[in-house]
């Protein structure tokens, strides 16, 4: 009964709060319950499984005034005596739904597809029938929870692993394509303007404080799809600002922006705006480029960052563990703008520890085909102030 007084709740932050809660309690149950028959509330926790018994799904619909507004799922897996449970929720839902278009249902199915089992999840509006939601694969999401549970850098590299081998299938399936991978939260996918190219990146955090990076670029051309995996060779990489690179020499990072832009030459590329977590001291920004040359071939690297009297490849910023740098596209002004960084006393010149934004900005502005560094930018007034 816990679960529907919460949905009867009126205030959002009690409620919030008491799913969390919720949450908590009913995965720690689940993890150790013998059966599901031991759930009060069956009639409103509802239950789907794979065919193969592999997977469980219990989860349940929250309503705000008869409209549904969230639904959570809990999903169980793993050998008797030694459960699992991961938990999700969605609450982007209000504007999908309204008032008497019912609850969501769940239902998980099972495929295989070059010798690897897939668990597709969906989710539908009751009364439609119209799926609203699907997650490419329910083990993928199990092992990317469980993955930062393991204490040693070879048992996570060994899971990383298999969960590199299952996106590579579902990298080449031409269908999937169009997935955005939503459910694997831990996977950035972007697309370019265009719908010809996907970038898919991840990290993975090793106990040292050090991380890996993977992922790979999928390109529509003439014959189908070209995946190209990407291969993170980040320590032999000695001047990554003035280096050309490949997929099997890349520098890793996690990308959350994808500009499309051409050269002086008309000659189409892609910039990259991307994360690179560092170590326990510091972190790093990235701006890439990519350009996609043959048949589907990519090539990381361009010469169009104009920066004082050099022009770079790409651009790579690090700053303190302990701060958070601006970096992003400000698309009507066709700029990139940044956070400028600077040490917090001149002794520590060069020592990136100690390196944070100092409250002023600068942008790097397009124009005919390159990046142009411009500094002391106002980043409220378009106008530049200092090139």
């Amino acid at each position: 009964m816990r679960a529907r007084s919460i949905s009867e709740k009126v205030d959002m932050n009690e409620k919030k709060y008491q799913l969390a809660e919720f949450a908590k309690d009913f995965s720690e149950f689940l993890t150790y319950a013998s059966s599901s028959s031991h759930i009060n509330d069956s009639t409103y926790i509802k239950y789907t499984k794979s065919s193969d018994s592999k997977y469980e799904i219990f989860y349940f619909n929250t309503f705000k005034e008869e409209v549904i507004y969230r639904v959570d799922w809990f999903v169980l897996y793993g050998e008797t005596g030694e459960k699992k449970c991961i938990h999700g929720y969605q609450d982007k839902i209000r504007h999908h739904s309204r008032k008497g278009n019912g609850a969501l249902r769940l239902s998980l199915s099972r495929l295989n597809e070059e010798g690897m089992t897939f668990y597709p999840l969906t989710f539908s509006f009751v009364s439609e029938g119209k799926i609203y939601l699907e997650f490419c694969d329910v083990a993928t999401m199990c092992l990317f929870e469980e993955i930062l549970k393991l204490n040693t850098s070879g048992k996570r590299v060994e899971l990383n692993d298999e969960i590199e081998k299952r996106m590579t299938i579902l990298w080449n399936n031409p269908e999937n394509f169009s997935n955005d991978f939503k459910g694997l939260k831990r996977i950035s996918s972007l697309f370019s303007d265009d719908k010809k190219v996907k970038v898919c990146t991840w990290n993975l955090p090793l106990p040292n404080a050090s991380n890996n990076f993977y992922g790979a670029v999928i390109v529509k051309t003439d014959r189908g799809i070209k995946v190209s995996k990407l291969v993170d060779n980040t320590q032999l990489i000695r001047s990554p600002e003035r280096s050309s690179l490949s997929a099997k020499k890349w520098y890793g990072a996690i990308y959350y922006d994808l500009i499309s832009t051409q050269d002086s030459k008309k000659r189409k590329y892609y910039v990259l705006l991307g994360y690179k977590p560092n170590n326990e001291m510091t972190k790093k920004k990235v701006i890439e480029t990519m350009q996609v040359v043959g048949n589907g071939q990519v090539r990381f690297g361009h010469s169009v960052f104009q920066k004082d009297r050099y022009v770079m490849k790409r651009l790579v910023f690090e700053y303190t563990a302990a701060s958070n740098m601006l970096l992003r596209y400000d698309k009507d002004e066709k700029r990139i703008i940044l956070d400028h960084l600077a040490p917090s006393s001149p002794l520590y010149q060069d020592n990136f520890r100690f390196y944070g934004p100092d409250f002023s900005y600068d942008a790097y502005v397009y124009e005919k085909g390159k990046w142009v560094l411009y500094k002391n930018v106002d980043v409220r007034n378009p106008k530049v102030e200092e090139k």
